[in-house]
Protein backbone atom coordinates (compact mmCIF):
# COMPACT_ATOMS: atom_id res chain seq x y z
CA UNK A 1 0.00 0.00 0.00
CA UNK A 2 1.24 3.51 -0.92
CA UNK A 3 -0.20 4.47 2.81
CA UNK A 4 1.04 2.45 6.31
CA UNK A 5 0.42 3.78 9.80
CA UNK A 6 3.52 6.36 9.83
CA UNK A 7 2.34 8.38 6.27
CA UNK A 8 -1.56 8.43 7.46
CA UNK A 9 -0.78 9.90 10.79
CA UNK A 10 1.70 12.70 8.82
CA UNK A 11 -1.17 12.72 6.14
CA UNK A 12 -4.09 12.76 9.02
CA UNK A 13 -2.41 16.20 10.39
CA UNK A 14 -1.05 17.56 7.28
CA UNK A 15 -5.36 17.94 6.62
CA UNK A 16 -5.83 19.26 9.91
CA UNK A 17 -3.39 21.94 9.05
CA UNK A 18 -5.06 22.32 5.65
CA UNK A 19 -8.42 23.20 7.81
CA UNK A 20 -6.71 25.36 10.40
CA UNK A 21 -4.01 26.94 8.20
CA UNK A 22 -3.37 29.53 5.64
CA UNK A 23 -6.70 28.67 4.06
CA UNK A 24 -8.61 29.74 7.03
CA UNK A 25 -7.52 32.75 8.20
CA UNK A 26 -7.37 34.05 3.93
CA UNK A 27 -11.19 35.26 4.79
CA UNK A 28 -10.15 37.62 7.61
CA UNK A 29 -7.18 39.14 5.91
CA UNK A 30 -9.03 39.92 2.87
CA UNK A 31 -11.82 41.35 4.66
CA UNK A 32 -10.12 42.64 7.40
CA UNK A 33 -7.39 44.50 4.30
CA UNK A 34 -10.22 45.43 2.51
CA UNK A 35 -11.88 47.74 5.31
CA UNK A 36 -8.91 49.03 6.64
CA UNK A 37 -7.96 50.58 3.28
CA UNK A 38 -11.42 51.98 2.43
CA UNK A 39 -11.83 52.89 6.38
CA UNK A 40 -8.74 54.36 7.16
CA UNK A 41 -7.99 55.64 3.71
CA UNK A 42 -10.29 56.91 1.48
CA UNK A 43 -12.89 57.92 4.88
CA UNK A 44 -15.51 55.39 4.79
CA UNK A 45 -17.43 54.55 7.81
CA UNK A 46 -15.90 50.73 8.90
CA UNK A 47 -19.26 49.49 7.73
CA UNK A 48 -19.46 46.18 5.53
CA UNK A 49 -21.27 47.52 2.91
CA UNK A 50 -18.60 49.62 1.77
CA UNK A 51 -16.29 47.00 0.83
CA UNK A 52 -18.57 46.65 -2.43
CA UNK A 53 -18.08 50.23 -3.10
CA UNK A 54 -15.18 49.28 -5.45
CA UNK A 55 -17.42 46.86 -7.17
CA UNK A 56 -21.20 48.96 -6.99
CA UNK A 57 -20.46 52.67 -5.97
CA UNK A 58 -22.77 54.49 -4.55
CA UNK A 59 -25.27 51.38 -4.80
CA UNK A 60 -23.77 50.63 -1.01
CA UNK A 61 -26.09 53.48 0.45
CA UNK A 62 -29.35 51.79 -0.52
CA UNK A 63 -31.12 48.87 -0.11
CA UNK A 64 -28.44 46.22 -1.84
CA UNK A 65 -26.10 47.98 0.98
CA UNK A 66 -28.49 47.31 3.82
CA UNK A 67 -29.14 43.65 2.83
CA UNK A 68 -24.96 43.54 2.85
CA UNK A 69 -25.09 44.77 6.80
CA UNK A 70 -27.60 42.13 7.32
CA UNK A 71 -26.36 39.31 6.05
CA UNK A 72 -22.84 39.91 7.90
CA UNK A 73 -24.33 40.84 11.29
CA UNK A 74 -26.44 37.63 10.95
CA UNK A 75 -22.90 35.67 9.91
CA UNK A 76 -21.99 37.15 12.83
CA UNK A 77 -24.27 36.54 15.19
CA UNK A 78 -24.75 33.01 14.21
CA UNK A 79 -21.63 31.80 13.39
CA UNK A 80 -20.41 33.09 17.27
CA UNK A 81 -23.57 30.79 18.04
CA UNK A 82 -21.86 28.15 16.50
CA UNK A 83 -18.97 28.63 18.75
CA UNK A 84 -20.67 29.20 21.77
CA UNK A 85 -23.43 25.85 21.14
CA UNK A 86 -20.04 23.86 20.51
CA UNK A 87 -18.39 25.42 23.61
CA UNK A 88 -21.02 25.26 25.65
CA UNK A 89 -20.99 21.19 25.05
CA UNK A 90 -17.34 21.31 25.48
CA UNK A 91 -17.68 22.76 29.00
CA UNK A 92 -20.76 20.90 30.37
CA UNK A 93 -18.70 17.46 29.82
CA UNK A 94 -15.74 19.09 31.42
CA UNK A 95 -17.70 20.38 34.83
CA UNK A 96 -19.53 16.88 35.09
CA UNK A 97 -16.11 15.19 34.94
CA UNK A 98 -15.07 17.35 37.88
CA UNK A 99 -18.25 16.75 39.69
CA UNK A 100 -18.21 13.00 39.11
CA UNK A 101 -14.54 13.14 39.69
CA UNK A 102 -13.73 10.74 36.25
CA UNK A 103 -10.12 9.89 36.04
CA UNK A 104 -9.14 7.08 33.39
CA UNK A 105 -13.15 6.15 32.92
CA UNK A 106 -13.59 5.39 36.31
CA UNK A 107 -15.81 8.36 38.20
CA UNK A 108 -15.19 8.40 42.04
CA UNK A 109 -17.70 10.71 43.79
CA UNK A 110 -21.40 10.33 44.84
CA UNK A 111 -21.09 6.36 43.99
CA UNK A 112 -22.91 3.70 45.75
CA UNK A 113 -20.40 0.78 48.10
CA UNK A 114 -19.99 -0.93 44.56
CA UNK A 115 -19.13 2.10 42.56
CA UNK A 116 -21.67 2.10 40.45
CA UNK A 117 -24.03 5.02 40.06
CA UNK A 118 -22.44 7.74 40.37
CA UNK A 119 -24.15 10.91 40.69
CA UNK A 120 -21.57 13.38 41.67
CA UNK A 121 -21.39 15.64 44.13
CA UNK A 122 -23.78 18.18 42.52
CA UNK A 123 -25.37 15.71 40.44
CA UNK A 124 -24.72 18.13 37.33
CA UNK A 125 -25.56 16.11 34.33
CA UNK A 126 -24.89 16.60 30.30
CA UNK A 127 -27.99 18.31 29.27
CA UNK A 128 -29.52 21.07 26.94
CA UNK A 129 -30.43 22.57 30.57
CA UNK A 130 -26.97 22.87 32.13
CA UNK A 131 -25.30 24.17 28.40
CA UNK A 132 -27.91 26.76 27.91
CA UNK A 133 -27.57 28.20 32.03
CA UNK A 134 -23.33 27.68 30.55
CA UNK A 135 -24.22 30.40 27.68
CA UNK A 136 -26.01 32.65 29.98
CA UNK A 137 -22.94 33.09 32.21
CA UNK A 138 -20.48 33.60 29.19
CA UNK A 139 -22.93 35.37 27.38
CA UNK A 140 -22.82 37.90 31.27
CA UNK A 141 -19.58 37.81 31.27
CA UNK A 142 -19.07 39.15 27.65
CA UNK A 143 -21.31 41.91 27.96
CA UNK A 144 -19.18 43.22 30.98
CA UNK A 145 -16.28 42.53 29.38
CA UNK A 146 -17.84 44.78 25.85
CA UNK A 147 -19.09 47.45 28.33
CA UNK A 148 -15.48 47.52 30.00
CA UNK A 149 -14.14 48.58 26.37
CA UNK A 150 -11.15 47.51 24.19
CA UNK A 151 -8.63 47.80 26.17
CA UNK A 152 -9.99 47.27 29.73
CA UNK A 153 -12.08 44.45 28.51
CA UNK A 154 -11.66 42.15 25.69
CA UNK A 155 -7.79 42.66 25.07
CA UNK A 156 -7.11 41.88 29.11
CA UNK A 157 -9.20 38.89 28.85
CA UNK A 158 -7.63 37.79 25.41
CA UNK A 159 -4.07 38.12 26.68
CA UNK A 160 -5.26 35.94 29.59
CA UNK A 161 -6.54 32.84 27.72
CA UNK A 162 -3.96 33.33 25.40
CA UNK A 163 -1.18 32.85 28.10
CA UNK A 164 -2.95 29.76 29.44
CA UNK A 165 -3.32 28.45 26.20
CA UNK A 166 0.28 28.49 26.51
CA UNK A 167 1.16 27.14 29.09
CA UNK A 168 -1.47 24.05 28.51
CA UNK A 169 0.35 23.94 25.26
CA UNK A 170 4.16 23.57 26.65
CA UNK A 171 2.93 21.41 29.12
CA UNK A 172 1.73 19.08 26.60
CA UNK A 173 5.25 19.31 24.51
CA UNK A 174 7.45 18.79 27.58
CA UNK A 175 5.26 15.91 29.50
CA UNK A 176 5.34 13.69 26.51
CA UNK A 177 7.45 12.85 23.83
CA UNK A 178 9.13 16.11 23.18
CA UNK A 179 11.63 15.04 20.62
CA UNK A 180 8.80 12.95 18.73
CA UNK A 181 6.69 16.04 18.93
CA UNK A 182 9.11 18.39 17.16
CA UNK A 183 10.24 15.94 14.57
CA UNK A 184 6.03 15.72 13.89
CA UNK A 185 5.82 19.24 13.55
CA UNK A 186 8.93 19.49 11.33
CA UNK A 187 8.08 16.56 9.27
CA UNK A 188 4.72 17.74 8.42
CA UNK A 189 5.47 21.45 8.09
CA UNK A 190 7.14 20.26 4.69
CA UNK A 191 4.52 17.56 4.03
CA UNK A 192 1.73 20.45 4.21
CA UNK A 193 4.14 22.67 1.88
CA UNK A 194 4.77 20.24 -0.80
CA UNK A 195 0.93 18.47 -0.39
CA UNK A 196 -0.52 22.27 0.17
CA UNK A 197 -1.05 22.85 -4.28
CA UNK A 198 -2.72 19.18 -4.49
CA UNK A 199 -5.27 19.80 -1.71
CA UNK A 200 -6.37 23.04 -2.54
CA UNK A 201 -8.23 21.60 -5.14
CA UNK A 202 -9.10 18.36 -4.25
CA UNK A 203 -12.89 18.26 -4.71
CA UNK A 204 -13.19 14.24 -3.28
CA UNK A 205 -14.34 14.17 -6.69
CA UNK A 206 -14.37 10.12 -7.37
CA UNK A 207 -15.45 9.49 -3.47
CA UNK A 208 -18.71 11.65 -4.74
CA UNK A 209 -19.51 8.65 -6.93
CA UNK A 210 -19.85 6.70 -3.67
CA UNK A 211 -19.46 2.90 -3.22
CA UNK A 212 -19.21 0.22 -6.36
CA UNK A 213 -22.36 -1.26 -5.65
CA UNK A 214 -24.04 2.20 -6.05
CA UNK A 215 -23.65 1.77 -9.81
CA UNK A 216 -22.49 5.57 -10.35
CA UNK A 217 -18.70 4.26 -10.88
CA UNK A 218 -17.20 4.45 -7.63
CA UNK A 219 -14.03 2.38 -7.00
CA UNK A 220 -14.19 -0.97 -8.19
CA UNK A 221 -11.22 -1.47 -5.65
CA UNK A 222 -13.44 -0.83 -2.58
CA UNK A 223 -10.15 1.51 -1.22
CA UNK A 224 -12.20 4.70 -1.96
CA UNK A 225 -12.56 7.01 0.59
CA UNK A 226 -16.17 7.56 1.85
CA UNK A 227 -18.74 9.70 0.25
CA UNK A 228 -19.49 13.15 1.84
CA UNK A 229 -16.36 12.91 3.98
CA UNK A 230 -15.45 16.65 2.72
CA UNK A 231 -18.98 17.96 3.48
CA UNK A 232 -19.20 16.89 7.08
CA UNK A 233 -15.50 18.50 7.42
CA UNK A 234 -14.07 20.84 4.66
CA UNK A 235 -16.69 22.06 3.83
CA UNK A 236 -18.24 22.89 7.72
CA UNK A 237 -14.75 24.12 8.59
CA UNK A 238 -14.66 26.69 5.76
CA UNK A 239 -18.81 27.77 5.66
CA UNK A 240 -17.55 28.47 9.76
CA UNK A 241 -14.35 30.48 8.65
CA UNK A 242 -16.26 32.67 6.18
CA UNK A 243 -19.21 33.12 8.38
CA UNK A 244 -16.86 34.40 11.14
CA UNK A 245 -15.29 36.41 8.22
CA UNK A 246 -16.95 39.89 9.17
CA UNK A 247 -16.51 39.39 12.52
CA UNK A 248 -13.07 39.01 12.31
CA UNK A 249 -11.97 40.83 9.46
CA UNK A 250 -13.91 43.85 11.04
CA UNK A 251 -12.37 43.21 14.32
CA UNK A 252 -8.61 43.39 12.60
CA UNK A 253 -9.50 46.28 10.96
CA UNK A 254 -10.28 48.27 14.25
CA UNK A 255 -6.65 47.06 15.51
CA UNK A 256 -4.91 47.80 12.41
CA UNK A 257 -4.81 51.18 12.10
CA UNK A 258 -1.42 53.07 11.48
CA UNK A 259 -0.11 49.65 9.78
CA UNK A 260 0.97 49.09 6.43
CA UNK A 261 -0.70 46.26 4.24
CA UNK A 262 2.48 43.66 4.42
CA UNK A 263 2.85 43.58 8.15
CA UNK A 264 -0.85 43.73 8.33
CA UNK A 265 -0.75 40.21 6.48
CA UNK A 266 1.88 38.67 8.38
CA UNK A 267 0.16 39.64 11.85
CA UNK A 268 -3.19 38.45 10.50
CA UNK A 269 -2.35 35.42 7.90
CA UNK A 270 1.40 34.25 8.67
CA UNK A 271 1.54 34.16 12.31
CA UNK A 272 -2.23 32.39 13.16
CA UNK A 273 -1.70 29.75 10.43
CA UNK A 274 1.80 29.42 12.77
CA UNK A 275 -0.33 29.15 15.73
CA UNK A 276 -2.79 27.15 14.62
CA UNK A 277 0.13 24.45 13.08
CA UNK A 278 1.85 24.58 16.47
CA UNK A 279 -1.14 24.44 18.43
CA UNK A 280 -2.93 21.76 16.47
CA UNK A 281 0.16 19.63 15.80
CA UNK A 282 1.38 19.10 19.11
CA UNK A 283 -1.86 18.29 20.12
CA UNK A 284 -2.43 16.06 17.47
CA UNK A 285 0.73 14.29 17.41
CA UNK A 286 0.63 13.30 21.05
CA UNK A 287 -2.85 12.25 21.13
CA UNK A 288 -2.25 10.18 17.55
CA UNK A 289 0.71 8.33 19.66
CA UNK A 290 -1.36 8.00 22.80
CA UNK A 291 -4.23 6.44 20.42
CA UNK A 292 -1.34 3.91 18.74
CA UNK A 293 0.32 3.22 22.16
CA UNK A 294 -3.73 1.68 23.03
CA UNK A 295 -3.86 0.26 19.71
CA UNK A 296 -0.99 -1.80 20.07
CA UNK A 297 -1.57 -2.65 23.25
CA UNK A 298 -5.29 -4.50 22.41
CA UNK A 299 -7.65 -2.11 23.42
CA UNK A 300 -10.16 -2.95 19.88
CA UNK A 301 -12.58 -0.19 21.33
CA UNK A 302 -15.79 -3.24 21.61
CA UNK A 303 -16.02 -2.07 25.35
CA UNK A 304 -14.74 0.39 27.92
CA UNK A 305 -12.92 -2.68 28.97
CA UNK A 306 -11.30 -2.51 25.97
CA UNK A 307 -11.12 1.02 25.30
CA UNK A 308 -9.37 2.20 28.97
CA UNK A 309 -6.32 0.41 30.40
CA UNK A 310 -7.40 1.27 33.62
CA UNK A 311 -10.15 -1.70 32.60
CA UNK A 312 -8.51 -3.89 31.01
CA UNK A 313 -7.44 -7.66 31.68
CA UNK A 314 -3.86 -6.94 32.74
CA UNK A 315 -2.77 -10.45 31.78
CA UNK A 316 -4.55 -10.33 28.44
CA UNK A 317 -4.10 -6.69 27.12
CA UNK A 318 -0.29 -5.10 27.11
CA UNK A 319 2.84 -5.93 24.89
CA UNK A 320 5.72 -8.30 24.58
CA UNK A 321 8.70 -6.08 24.60
CA UNK A 322 12.21 -7.30 24.25
CA UNK A 323 14.75 -5.85 26.37
CA UNK A 324 18.18 -4.89 26.14
CA UNK A 325 19.21 -8.34 26.96
CA UNK A 326 17.39 -9.71 24.06
CA UNK A 327 14.50 -11.41 26.80
CA UNK A 328 11.02 -11.11 25.82
CA UNK A 329 8.95 -9.39 28.68
CA UNK A 330 5.16 -8.89 29.11
CA UNK A 331 4.53 -5.74 29.94
CA UNK A 332 1.07 -4.94 31.07
CA UNK A 333 -1.07 -1.67 29.47
CA UNK A 334 -0.56 1.35 31.98
CA UNK A 335 -3.83 2.59 33.35
CA UNK A 336 -3.48 5.81 32.07
CA UNK A 337 -3.34 4.34 28.50
CA UNK A 338 -6.62 4.89 26.49
CA UNK A 339 -7.91 4.50 23.15
CA UNK A 340 -8.76 8.83 22.30
CA UNK A 341 -10.81 7.90 19.27
CA UNK A 342 -13.95 5.47 20.86
CA UNK A 343 -14.93 8.51 23.23
CA UNK A 344 -16.84 11.23 22.93
CA UNK A 345 -15.78 14.25 21.27
CA UNK A 346 -16.33 16.22 24.38
CA UNK A 347 -14.11 13.98 26.53
CA UNK A 348 -10.79 13.64 23.94
CA UNK A 349 -8.92 16.68 25.51
CA UNK A 350 -10.24 16.25 29.24
CA UNK A 351 -8.38 12.48 29.03
CA UNK A 352 -5.64 13.78 27.61
CA UNK A 353 -4.61 15.98 30.51
CA UNK A 354 -5.60 12.83 32.89
CA UNK A 355 -3.11 10.24 30.35
CA UNK A 356 0.09 12.27 31.86
CA UNK A 357 -0.09 11.97 35.89
CA UNK A 358 -2.48 11.28 39.15
CA UNK A 359 -5.94 12.24 40.03
CA UNK A 360 -4.68 15.02 40.97
CA UNK A 361 -2.79 16.41 38.35
CA UNK A 362 -5.72 15.41 36.10
CA UNK A 363 -8.26 17.82 38.31
CA UNK A 364 -5.80 20.66 38.37
CA UNK A 365 -5.24 20.08 34.45
CA UNK A 366 -9.34 19.69 33.52
CA UNK A 367 -9.31 22.91 35.94
CA UNK A 368 -6.75 25.06 33.84
CA UNK A 369 -8.35 23.66 30.31
CA UNK A 370 -11.92 25.00 31.48
CA UNK A 371 -10.71 27.83 32.52
CA UNK A 372 -8.49 28.61 28.90
CA UNK A 373 -11.67 27.35 26.77
CA UNK A 374 -14.17 29.32 28.77
CA UNK A 375 -11.94 33.16 28.08
CA UNK A 376 -11.79 31.65 24.83
CA UNK A 377 -15.53 31.91 24.19
CA UNK A 378 -15.91 34.93 26.74
CA UNK A 379 -13.21 36.68 24.23
CA UNK A 380 -14.96 35.25 20.92
CA UNK A 381 -18.64 36.37 22.33
CA UNK A 382 -17.43 40.20 23.29
CA UNK A 383 -15.47 40.78 20.21
CA UNK A 384 -18.38 39.71 18.35
CA UNK A 385 -21.26 41.91 20.23
CA UNK A 386 -18.52 45.10 19.26
CA UNK A 387 -18.14 44.22 16.07
CA UNK A 388 -21.50 44.15 15.58
CA UNK A 389 -22.42 46.97 17.35
CA UNK A 390 -20.12 49.18 14.83
CA UNK A 391 -22.41 47.38 11.59
CA UNK A 392 -25.30 47.85 13.32
CA UNK A 393 -23.97 51.46 14.21
CA UNK A 394 -23.26 51.92 10.32
CA UNK A 395 -19.89 52.00 11.02
CA UNK A 396 -19.48 53.73 14.12
CA UNK A 397 -16.44 52.93 15.90
CA UNK A 398 -17.73 53.48 19.51
CA UNK A 399 -21.40 52.50 19.76
CA UNK A 400 -23.65 53.15 22.78
CA UNK A 401 -23.01 51.36 25.25
CA UNK A 402 -27.40 49.63 25.44
CA UNK A 403 -26.52 48.46 21.88
CA UNK A 404 -23.43 46.54 23.01
CA UNK A 405 -25.47 45.04 25.70
CA UNK A 406 -28.64 44.10 23.73
CA UNK A 407 -26.36 42.52 20.72
CA UNK A 408 -24.42 40.95 23.42
CA UNK A 409 -27.79 39.53 24.72
CA UNK A 410 -28.86 38.61 21.38
CA UNK A 411 -26.00 36.10 20.76
CA UNK A 412 -26.53 34.28 23.84
CA UNK A 413 -30.23 33.90 23.11
CA UNK A 414 -29.65 32.77 19.24
CA UNK A 415 -27.55 29.87 20.77
CA UNK A 416 -29.92 28.91 23.44
CA UNK A 417 -32.56 29.09 20.62
CA UNK A 418 -30.53 26.83 18.70
CA UNK A 419 -29.71 24.57 21.15
CA UNK A 420 -33.35 23.90 22.29
CA UNK A 421 -34.40 23.24 18.97
CA UNK A 422 -33.03 19.91 19.19
CA UNK A 423 -34.68 17.09 20.63
CA UNK A 424 -33.35 15.87 24.33
CA UNK A 425 -33.89 12.58 23.44
CA UNK A 426 -31.57 13.00 20.30
CA UNK A 427 -28.57 14.97 21.55
CA UNK A 428 -26.70 14.80 18.26
CA UNK A 429 -29.19 17.09 16.57
CA UNK A 430 -28.31 19.91 18.85
CA UNK A 431 -24.88 19.48 17.39
CA UNK A 432 -26.44 19.44 14.09
CA UNK A 433 -28.51 21.96 14.27
CA UNK A 434 -25.44 24.30 15.70
CA UNK A 435 -23.11 22.92 12.81
CA UNK A 436 -25.49 23.74 9.90
CA UNK A 437 -25.55 27.30 10.55
CA UNK A 438 -22.37 28.11 9.22
CA UNK A 439 -22.27 26.53 5.98
CA UNK A 440 -26.10 28.16 5.38
CA UNK A 441 -24.91 31.34 6.37
CA UNK A 442 -21.21 31.18 5.02
CA UNK A 443 -23.00 30.17 1.29
CA UNK A 444 -23.93 34.01 0.43
CA UNK A 445 -20.83 35.24 2.14
CA UNK A 446 -18.66 33.26 0.02
CA UNK A 447 -20.34 35.33 -2.82
CA UNK A 448 -19.65 38.54 -1.65
CA UNK A 449 -16.24 37.06 -0.39
CA UNK A 450 -15.58 36.54 -4.00
CA UNK A 451 -16.34 40.14 -4.76
CA UNK A 452 -14.73 41.45 -2.16
CA UNK A 453 -11.48 39.77 -3.35
CA UNK A 454 -11.69 41.64 -6.67
CA UNK A 455 -12.10 44.71 -4.95
CA UNK A 456 -9.05 44.48 -2.59
CA UNK A 457 -7.68 44.07 -6.01
CA UNK A 458 -9.19 47.24 -7.29
CA UNK A 459 -8.42 49.24 -4.37
CA UNK A 460 -4.85 48.02 -4.18
CA UNK A 461 -4.23 49.19 -7.99
CA UNK A 462 -5.88 52.28 -7.48
CA UNK A 463 -3.41 53.19 -4.12
CA UNK A 464 -0.46 51.79 -5.82
CA UNK A 465 -1.37 54.40 -9.29
CA UNK A 466 -1.53 51.93 -11.64
CA UNK A 467 -5.57 52.56 -11.71
CA UNK A 468 -7.34 56.17 -11.62
CA UNK A 469 -9.54 56.25 -8.63
CA UNK A 470 -12.01 58.28 -10.76
CA UNK A 471 -12.23 56.38 -14.06
CA UNK A 472 -14.73 55.54 -16.16
CA UNK A 473 -17.77 53.07 -15.47
CA UNK A 474 -20.89 51.34 -17.23
CA UNK A 475 -23.63 53.68 -16.54
CA UNK A 476 -25.55 51.00 -14.71
CA UNK A 477 -25.12 48.74 -12.45
CA UNK A 478 -25.20 44.97 -13.84
CA UNK A 479 -28.46 43.66 -12.26
CA UNK A 480 -30.64 46.60 -13.74
CA UNK A 481 -34.41 47.30 -14.45
CA UNK A 482 -33.50 48.81 -18.17
CA UNK A 483 -35.94 48.48 -21.20
CA UNK A 484 -33.30 46.12 -22.91
CA UNK A 485 -32.40 43.78 -19.73
CA UNK A 486 -36.68 43.11 -19.73
CA UNK A 487 -36.51 42.47 -23.65
CA UNK A 488 -33.33 40.18 -23.09
CA UNK A 489 -35.47 37.48 -20.96
CA UNK A 490 -37.85 36.52 -23.60
CA UNK A 491 -35.14 37.65 -27.28
CA UNK A 492 -32.21 38.41 -26.04
CA UNK A 493 -30.56 38.52 -29.82
CA UNK A 494 -32.41 41.97 -30.62
CA UNK A 495 -30.51 43.88 -28.30
CA UNK A 496 -27.49 41.74 -28.31
CA UNK A 497 -27.58 42.48 -31.88
CA UNK A 498 -27.58 45.96 -31.72
CA UNK A 499 -24.87 45.74 -28.91
CA UNK A 500 -22.54 43.88 -31.36
CA UNK A 501 -23.85 46.00 -34.14
CA UNK A 502 -22.23 49.14 -32.18
CA UNK A 503 -19.05 47.34 -31.45
CA UNK A 504 -17.73 45.52 -34.08
CA UNK A 505 -19.78 47.57 -36.70
CA UNK A 506 -21.75 45.80 -39.60
CA UNK A 507 -25.27 44.98 -39.89
CA UNK A 508 -27.43 44.84 -36.56
CA UNK A 509 -29.27 42.24 -38.15
CA UNK A 510 -26.47 39.28 -39.30
CA UNK A 511 -25.60 39.94 -35.47
CA UNK A 512 -29.24 39.23 -34.70
CA UNK A 513 -29.45 35.82 -36.75
CA UNK A 514 -26.23 34.97 -35.10
CA UNK A 515 -27.38 34.78 -31.43
CA UNK A 516 -30.81 34.33 -32.45
CA UNK A 517 -29.58 30.68 -33.80
CA UNK A 518 -28.04 30.19 -29.91
CA UNK A 519 -31.23 31.12 -27.99
CA UNK A 520 -33.30 28.99 -30.23
CA UNK A 521 -31.24 26.02 -30.04
CA UNK A 522 -30.91 26.61 -26.25
CA UNK A 523 -35.12 26.56 -26.11
CA UNK A 524 -35.52 23.36 -28.46
CA UNK A 525 -33.22 21.39 -26.40
CA UNK A 526 -35.18 22.56 -23.12
CA UNK A 527 -38.57 21.96 -24.93
CA UNK A 528 -36.53 17.93 -26.15
CA UNK A 529 -36.20 17.63 -22.05
CA UNK A 530 -40.36 16.76 -22.11
CA UNK A 531 -39.12 13.61 -24.39
CA UNK A 532 -35.62 12.76 -22.90
CA UNK A 533 -33.98 14.14 -19.96
CA UNK A 534 -30.70 14.23 -21.39
CA UNK A 535 -31.08 17.38 -23.37
CA UNK A 536 -31.50 19.10 -20.50
CA UNK A 537 -28.08 19.21 -20.48
CA UNK A 538 -27.44 20.18 -24.11
CA UNK A 539 -29.95 22.95 -23.16
CA UNK A 540 -27.80 24.06 -20.50
CA UNK A 541 -24.51 23.68 -22.63
CA UNK A 542 -25.97 25.73 -25.17
CA UNK A 543 -26.49 28.68 -22.55
CA UNK A 544 -23.32 28.21 -21.16
CA UNK A 545 -22.05 29.03 -25.41
CA UNK A 546 -24.37 31.72 -25.64
CA UNK A 547 -23.70 33.48 -22.21
CA UNK A 548 -20.06 33.40 -23.06
CA UNK A 549 -20.26 34.75 -26.29
CA UNK A 550 -22.53 37.97 -24.40
CA UNK A 551 -19.26 37.99 -21.48
CA UNK A 552 -16.73 38.39 -24.61
CA UNK A 553 -19.17 40.85 -26.23
CA UNK A 554 -18.93 42.46 -22.89
CA UNK A 555 -15.16 42.78 -22.99
CA UNK A 556 -15.32 44.35 -26.25
CA UNK A 557 -17.41 46.93 -25.30
CA UNK A 558 -15.32 48.09 -22.23
CA UNK A 559 -12.31 48.25 -24.66
CA UNK A 560 -14.20 50.28 -26.76
CA UNK A 561 -15.51 52.72 -24.15
CA UNK A 562 -12.48 52.94 -22.01
CA UNK A 563 -14.02 50.89 -18.89
CA UNK A 564 -11.99 49.47 -16.80
CA UNK A 565 -12.32 45.48 -15.80
CA UNK A 566 -11.13 41.80 -16.99
CA UNK A 567 -12.27 39.04 -18.76
CA UNK A 568 -13.04 36.70 -16.29
CA UNK A 569 -15.67 39.52 -15.04
CA UNK A 570 -16.84 40.05 -17.67
CA UNK A 571 -17.33 36.05 -18.40
CA UNK A 572 -19.10 35.34 -14.77
CA UNK A 573 -21.43 38.17 -15.91
CA UNK A 574 -22.33 36.71 -18.79
CA UNK A 575 -23.40 33.80 -17.03
CA UNK A 576 -24.92 34.52 -13.99
CA UNK A 577 -26.42 37.66 -15.16
CA UNK A 578 -27.25 37.18 -18.51
CA UNK A 579 -29.97 39.41 -19.39
CA UNK A 580 -29.27 42.36 -17.10
CA UNK A 581 -25.79 41.80 -18.98
CA UNK A 582 -26.94 43.02 -22.48
CA UNK A 583 -29.18 45.77 -20.91
CA UNK A 584 -26.41 47.04 -19.29
CA UNK A 585 -24.09 46.99 -22.67
CA UNK A 586 -27.13 48.18 -24.58
CA UNK A 587 -27.97 52.04 -22.73
CA UNK A 588 -24.41 53.01 -23.54
CA UNK A 589 -23.58 56.30 -25.14
CA UNK A 590 -21.31 54.54 -27.84
CA UNK A 591 -21.95 57.33 -30.18
CA UNK A 592 -20.66 59.96 -28.00
CA UNK A 593 -17.45 57.73 -27.12
CA UNK A 594 -16.75 57.47 -30.86
CA UNK A 595 -16.89 61.45 -31.17
CA UNK A 596 -14.47 61.87 -28.17
CA UNK A 597 -11.88 59.38 -29.39
CA UNK A 598 -11.88 61.54 -32.44
CA UNK A 599 -11.05 64.96 -30.94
Amino acid sequence: YMFNDNTRAEHAMMVTWFHWGLHGWIPYVVVGALISILSYRRGFPMSMRFTMYPIIGELVYGPLGDMIEVLSILCTIFGVCTSLGLGAMQINKGLVRLDLGTYHGINRNGCDVAGQNCTGNTGMEVNRDTQCVIIVIITAMAVTSVILGLKAGIALLSQIAFILSFFILFAILFLDETWYILNALTSTLGYYIWYLPKISFHTDAWEELGKASDGLGGAPDGRGGLKGWMNGWTIFYWGWWISWGPFVGTFLARISKGRKLGPFIIASLVLPSFWSFVFTGIFGASQIRISRQAEAAGLDMSDSAHTYGSLADKDVIGWNTVGEDGITRWVPVGDNVVRLYNLATEDVVFEHMCYYGSFGFGTFMTVITLICVVLYFVTSSDSASYVVDILAANGLEEPPTIQKVFWGCTEGVAAIALLLSADEENPSAALNAVKAIPIILGLPFTFMLFWMCQALMIVCSEEAGKMAIERKNFRTWVFNLEIPSLISFVVPFVPAGQVAAKVWGGNPVVYMVGYASLWVTLIVFFCLTAADEAFLSLAAASYFVLSLAVGGMRTAVRHKLGITGDMISDAMVGVFAFPWAIGQMAVEEFTYNEKEVAM
